[in-house]
């Protein structure tokens, strides 16, 4: 019995090498796993997902950028496949992980008081943010809003929709779910 804790130890160990290399690569990682007939788990591999940037993207940020444009990436990814991403796009190093964003009250989803005096600092600091909710993407551009910004947002999918509406223009890009379609002021098909 302990020769299987220990092999399992020792097996989740590497896999978490492996999620972190991986990740800094940019290549997202997915365990398989199965139980066995004493109902424990057993790892049977790792499925990996590679999702690069579209091709015009790094041209599309470095032209924003040419015009003044403050880009910011805000992802649900994890932070290690986000600085990657970052660093392909040429959006700076300064990702950071969703732990120091506010959230909407718990009961009453107001956001907080003093937004823009407590987070407006990081929020323009920082080149992108990385596994955030969709409340955190929403409270970052409500922030900007406050702080005195035009806020663009591009998004695709329904966690993007709040702040996709709540930008001063909300862009869907192709493929966008209905969710997300319906909340953009601009469509790209």
């Amino acid at each position: 019995m302990i020769i299987f804790f220990e092999e399992q130890a020792k097996i989740a160990h590497l896999c978490e090498v492996d999620v972190h290399e991986l990740g800094a690569r940019g290549i997202r990682s997915l365990a398989v796993a199965k139980t066995n007939d004493n109902d424990q788990w057993e790892m049977l591999g790792m499925l990996t997902f590679l999702d690069p940037p579209r091709p015009d993207t790094k041209q599309t940020v470095a032209d924003a950028k040419k015009y003044g444009v403050m880009v910011k990436m805000i992802t649900g990814d994890n932070l290690l496949i986000a600085r990657e991403t970052s660093r392909q796009l040429d959006l700076g190093l300064n990702i950071y992980d969703a732990s120091g964003l506010p959230l909407l009250d718990m009961e009453t989803k107001v956001k907080p008081e003093n937004l823009s005096r407590d987070y407006g600092d990081l929020c323009l600091a920082a080149d992108g943010f990385a596994q955030v909710y969709p409340e955190h993407k929403y409270l970052v551009v409500e922030c900007l809003r406050e702080l005195g910004y035009k806020t663009g947002m591009t998004g695709d999918g329904v966690n993007d929709a709040p702040a996709l509406k709540r930008a001063d223009v909300g862009v869907a890009v192709q493929g966008a779910t209905d969710a997300a379609r319906a909340a953009a002021d601009i469509v790209l098909t």
